[in-house]
């Protein structure tokens, strides 16, 4: 191939290498990786970092191996093959006797894996030529981050059949649930405790039995929610009688987004009753909720109880306070009203239930023409199905237009994308005026 034609080649568009829709979401993001031989790797030299950025994984941002649906385990899963890269460049590690890996099994365990790898990516090499190393460090972390990589991989017409049974059995120490030094504390109860410090820190403590984290960080981090770090954390705030398609609509948009983690809260965590009778789980309570970077309040039936609700109220106002965006769907605006985060802002609401919003706090610039309404941080959407709009808006806010076209394309979703197009919209006038 001439230097030349090359050069064209890497000025293509390369498809992310993640689900089909997520790659059409990014498409626009993404560009062609350099050319790195697919030759097999000495173990003494890995470079998983390297490797994940020829995929156009970000290893300060990618957490999606712990089953086929690509949900994060909690661990950076640059941070989680870092661990096998040092296990891999010290031939005089063994910890067998207290329970834990050794060098010589890891060593053959890989071995296995790239070799299996590098014959399953051979069709992809030419356009992804660290594809094999990527899929040999997530083999070694256990057989759910296996089946994870292989069904991104099947997208692409190659799935991972090779022999891979010394890496799934040593993936069993390597994983964020085994306990690769046989101290008695997992590998992930040892990145959350010791991470803060650096992956020098996390990776020594892990391959040490005699640092450990103490009783309080165990119990801590055995009860901690697995949050993806380096992504952006969207918060739906659940509530009983909320709207299903106010949550599920900007969902599944926003579910598609590479940078984000969507999570469900509510007051008390657990099944939560929509106003259409079906039920959705929330994995975390007002009690143990993570600090949203994007909040979202949908409308439902459900807004005049927590509009009385001060536990509601004072939860939304103090996450307020570190959020990047805060978002409402429907009567949700009204609820923001009320908690007073709204004075001062432009800002819409369901145009049925339009009065709703505008008492709780006339102070608020009302906009009774607007499909939704951004204005500072904060992003007002309409009734209903306007959140699938308004959401995509979002996207389009962080990350342009022409990306957030393409997620609703991939999705087939006919996006108004226009937010002064409000066929639903009312004549509102502020109390007081003429």
């Amino acid at each position: 191939m001439t230097v030349r034609k090359r050069a064209r080649e890497t000025r293509k568009p390369a498809r992310h290498f993640l689900a089909p829709v997520a790659a059409l979401a990014v498409l626009a993001a993404c560009v062609a990786a350099p050319a790195v031989s697919q030759q097999p790797t000495s173990v003494a030299a890995v470079d998983f970092d390297a490797a994940l950025r020829g995929l156009n994984f970000s290893p300060s941002t990618t957490d999606g191996n712990l089953d086929p649906s690509s949900a994060g385990n909690g661990i950076l899963d640059a941070d989680e093959m870092a661990l096998v890269a040092a296990i891999l460049k010290d031939p005089s590690l063994d910890l067998k006797a207290k329970g834990g890996v050794d060098h010589a099994t890891v060593s053959a365990a890989f071995a296995q894996a790239q070799a299996s790898a590098t014959a399953d990516f051979q069709k992809l090499a030419s356009r992804y030529p660290t594809s094999a190393t990527v899929g040999a460090g997530y083999a070694m972390l256990g057989e759910p981050s296996l089946k994870s990589y292989s069904a991104m991989a099947s997208n692409f017409g190659a799935p991972m059949k090779g022999d891979y049974t010394l890496a799934i059995k040593a993936g069993a120490l390597l994983a964020h649930d085994g306990d690769a030094d046989g101290d008695g504390a997992s590998n992930r109860a040892e990145y959350l405790a010791f991470i803060g410090k650096g992956r020098d820190a996390y990776i020594k403590a892990a391959l040490s039995p005699d640092v450990r984290p103490d009783q309080t960080q165990t119990a801590q981090a055995a009860k901690a929610p697995m949050i993806a770090p380096g992504r952006k954390i969207v918060g739906v705030v659940l509530y009983p009688g909320f709207e299903v398609l106010d949550v599920f609509g900007p969902v599944e948009m926003w579910a598609y987004v590479p940078d984000f983690q969507v999570i469900m809260i509510s007051q008390n965590g657990g099944a939560v009753k929509s106003a259409q009778g079906v039920s959705t789980l929330a994995d975390y309570s007002f009690a143990n909720a993570p600090q949203m970077d994007i909040m979202m309040v949908p409308g439902g039936t459900g807004t005049r109880t927590e509009l009385n609700n001060p536990v509601f109220l004072d939860f939304i106002r103090k996450q307020n306070e570190k959020t990047q965006l805060t978002t409402s769907v429907c009567t949700g605006s009204a609820l923001l009203a009320k908690a007073g985060l709204l004075k001062g802002h432009k800002a819409t609401s369901n145009k049925n239930f339009f009065s709703l919003a505008t008492q709780q706090d006339p102070s608020v610039d009302w906009q009774g023409k607007a499909r939704w309404v951004e204005d500072g941080k904060f992003i007002t959407s309409s009734g209903v199905s306007a959140g699938t709009d308004m959401a995509l808006g979002l996207v389009a806010k962080l990350y342009g237009k022409e990306r957030a076209s393409l997620l609703a394309h991939s999705l087939e979703y006919e996006w108004n994308d226009d937010p002064t197009n409000d066929p639903f919209a009312v004549a509102y006038k502020p109390a007081g005026a003429q």
